[in-house]
């Protein structure tokens, strides 16, 4: 087990007492391309309007048509568990099997495909706030959770990204400034009531809290000086292209077939100069997709993509990540070095599709160093969301009610 100071390698505690945090569980390694989203929106956002359908999907490689059924846990805006009961914050009941199945179509890999849709006839989720859904087997065993938020439109909420005030780190540094205007909230002391969580590309593992706004102007709460506004810019992440088996996609050097698909990437040279490259990205998302079918759920095969690194850094261990395993690389995949062509690799099963990824390191202390290997530049494009909750005096939970979305293309001095 890997020991970092960040929730990034962070292994899943069971919540045994008020107050633990709600951490996410990594799939096993049968378990794959698990992806949580919205209708209508990019793939593995967890980010759901209330009221609204959202999907959950995962492949089980051992094609077996197992058993899984699911739960749902509230949680407050720091994932500690709420203290309200099931039955005020679903209508209906969890705990049910995942019933809508498929099994893969023509592919060398064979798996199961398994589809959530919620809400559905057994469960609807009917508050705001943050959720932890967890995946069960026939034995109650917990498999894996993800976490995901529901929000309501009770807030307009505006995110810009500027560049430093100060020379101190105005080359590695992104500015995050935030205002939210209340709609029909009743805020007797919004300094008080309303909390603010701001997230980077989406990863609650470098989420900061705000917890009072730097001034109120017209109504709107700004926030602006804050350290916790503060972020590294990163580097742009590295991307792939497998959705053709039959020729190679970008950044792919060969394809081979042997009982799987092997794709073998370009190796990746990063020196220590640590220079910005651009390169338009989807900021550690993934999409699955086929040439080979209709449907690339069941149509799309696995092949084992093989990524390859030279870096003069050392006295690390080096990682791949990205959301295709939701930023929570596990020893799995931890590139190995060899001396022959002084690279270090990692071969890892992934369906086929367009991804982005990058490589982080680990200090002997087991210390997370996300920009290590890439460096972190003012340049970098880069999304930020701002999620706005809301406790009224009295409540039991934090109210999700709004949230707000910038990106570092437009950004200012």
């Amino acid at each position: 087990m890997i020991k970092v100071k960040q929730t990034y390698f962070l292994f899943f505690i069971p919540c045994l007492f008020f107050g633990q945090v709600l951490e996410e569980k990594p799939p096993p390694d049968h378990i794959n391309t698990v992806i949580i989203h919205a209708e209508q929106e990019m793939e593995n956002i967890p980010i759901v309007e209330l009221g609204k359908a959202f999907t959950l999907r995962f492949d089980d490689l051992n094609a077996n048509e197992a058993y899984y059924s699911y739960t749902i846990q509230h949680a407050n805006s720091d994932w500690s568990p709420t203290d309200l009961f099931k039955s005020e914050y679903l209508d209906g009941f969890d705990d049910i099997r995942i019933r809508t199945m498929s099994n893969s179509s023509a592919t060398l890999q064979g798996y199961t495909h398994y589809t959530l849709t919620l809400p559905n006839r057994d469960t609807r989720i009917v508050k705001s706030g943050n959720y932890l859904i967890s995946i069960h087997d026939e034995s109650n065993k917990l498999v894996f959770s993800r976490r995901f938020v529901v929000f309501e439109k009770n807030a307009n909420v505006q995110v810009g990204v500027f560049r430093l005030r100060s020379l101190d780190g105005i080359d590695t540094t992104q500015r995050v400034e935030i205002g939210v205007r209340t709609n029909n909230l009743t805020a007797r002391q919004p300094e008080e009531e309303i909390l603010v969580w701001v997230l980077q590309n989406y990863k609650w593992a470098s989420a900061k809290k705000l917890t009072k706004p730097d001034y109120i102007m017209n109504q709107t709460m700004r926030y602006e000086y804050s350290d916790a506004l503060l972020f590294e810019g990163g580097n742009e992440y590295f991307f792939f292209d497998t959705k053709d088996q039959r020729s190679t996609g970008g950044n792919v050097a060969f394809i081979r077939r042997d009982e799987l698909y092997q794709t073998i990437l370009y190796p990746n040279f990063v020196g220590n100069e640590n220079v910005y490259t651009y390169a338009p990205d989807i900021n550690g998302n993934f999409s699955i997709q086929t040439t080979e079918g209709y449907d690339p759920n069941i149509d799309a095969d696995y092949t084992l993509v093989t990524f390859s690194l030279r870096t003069s850094a050392r006295g690390y261990g080096f990682y791949i990540s990205g959301m295709f395993n939701n930023n929570q690389p596990q020893e799995s995949h931890q590139l190995v070095y060899s001396p022959t062509d002084k690279l270090y690799h990692v071969t890892i099963p992934l369906k086929q599709g367009i991804y982005n990824y990058k490589f982080i390191a680990t200090a002997p202390t087991g210390e997370l160093l996300e920009n290590a290997v890439s460096g972190s530049h003012w340049e970098t494009e880069n999304d930020y969301l701002a999620l706005v909750y809301f406790r009224k005096f009295g409540e039991r939970y934090d109210r999700l009610v709004g949230v707000g979305i910038g990106n570092s293309t437009q950004i200012q001095n």
